[in-house]
């Protein structure tokens, strides 16, 4: 059955915008980014994980899992959209709750989009 997940992205590190739209088919999985911006970095990557922004022990938003599950490099467009062969969606390991944008190069989390 199809369904979507969507979620605005909340600033971490660099003030980010945007919201992030992962629609889910027999045919595969597409993550849309409408309205984008983020700031710049070296090596920033969309990661997807099964964690969401919330406190953490001392109050600070934090990403309640460590696994990221990596989908790419981000382009510097306003609208982005990936593509996820229904093979790699099947296969992860627990159900994605958020989008997140990751600055690889600084192990950095720029932002995070709880989806629902």
């Amino acid at each position: 059955m199809p369904r979507t997940l969507q979620g605005q992205f909340q600033s971490q590190a660099a003030v980010t915008l945007g919201t992030a739209t992962i629609r889910v088919a027999d045919s595969g999985t597409v993550l849309q980014l409408d309205g984008f911006t983020t700031g710049a970095g070296d090596d920033l990557r969309l990661m997807l994980s099964p964690g969401i922004l919330a406190p953490d022990s001392t109050g600070q938003p934090g990403l309640s899992s460590s696994t990221l599950i990596e989908l790419g490099p981000l382009s510097g467009s306003p609208q982005q959209r990936i593509d996820i062969d229904a093979r790699m969606w099947s296969a992860m390991p627990s159900p994605v709750r958020s989008v997140v944008v990751y600055n690889y190069a600084d192990k950095t989390t720029y932002a995070t989009a709880n989806l629902s």
